[in-house]
């Protein structure tokens, strides 16, 4: 404190000016700096612990990119839209990350991709709307996701997961996805269990590399395509993967439905 009292007024006002330009960087750069909920805009970094306070509506540009780890975003009731899926934009990023929490109540809708998860570990997104999308939540080269409680209506496909494993797809409602709802390919060890699916050409699809695949209690309504299919009649292990409880009409295998 002495040292502090003893500076010159000039010194005091450099080193002020220097702290002054490291924070603005810091900021510019969306370092470990928690952005003011009234300044954040499309095509943003977010991290650690950020509540959205009102919609975002993203007219051609990308939605908000996960820039931690240990990240926990509350949609608060607002909204993430974009411009149609037509255009190549992406909701929410989250690449090379772990521990990170996406909840709502919120929507995400109209992008090419809602959420985009790649190379990342213990993702939970729950209690979201997902509408009007391409990909909802496509996830590559991950693990450790939980998608639970939330909502996908009227989006081209649901969930789309390339090379995954340990994770868990549960309790959510699908409903006019036109493609698929729920779609596993070269994944491994997860679990999709207690889902409400209607109105897709391919309720539940696995590709014959996904191993050790458990499918329990989903329920179908509502079927125009296939409700559980595996593989497209390729190559189907039975032992790998465990097949229980689901109400169905119609599966690729036959016999997969009680």
């Amino acid at each position: 404190m002495l040292l502090l009292e003893n500076c010159i007024p000039h010194t005091f006002a450099v080193t002020f000016a220097l702290f002054l330009v490291l924070l603005y960087a810091e900021l510019a750069n969306g370092q470990n700096v928690n952005p003011d909920p009234s300044l954040i805009t499309c095509d943003s970094n977010v991290g650690k612990f950020y509540t959205l306070n009102e919609s975002l509506d993203c007219d051609f540009e990308n939605g908000i990119a996960i820039n931690t780890n240990n990240t926990v975003i509350n949609l608060n009731n607002s909204s993430i839209l974009g411009s149609g899926y037509l255009n190549p934009y992406t909701g929410i990023l989250i690449s090379n990350k772990e521990n990170v929490t996406l909840k709502g109540n919120g929507i995400v809708g109209h992008f090419q991709i809602g959420v985009y998860i790649n190379n990342s570990k213990n993702v939970d997104i729950s209690v979201v709307n997902f509408t009007g999308n391409e990909i909802s939540i496509y996830v590559a080269n991950s693990s450790e996701i939980l998608i639970d409680n939330n909502q996908f209506y009227t989006n081209t496909a649901g969930i789309k997961f390339y090379t995954i494993g340990d994770s868990v797809i549960s309790n959510n409602a699908f409903d006019s996805n036109d493609i698929s709802s729920i779609s596993l390919f070269g994944s491994h060890d997860n679990i999709i269990n207690n889902n409400l699916i209607s109105s897709s050409l391919n309720g539940i699809f696995v590709d014959t590399k996904s191993t050790n695949t458990t499918l329990n209690s989903n329920h179908f309504t509502r079927s125009f395509g296939v409700d559980i299919n595996i593989g497209n009649g390729g190559k189907f292990d039975e032992i790998n993967n465990l097949i229980s409880n689901n109400t169905c009409s119609i599966s690729i295998p036959e016999t997969l439905c009680r």
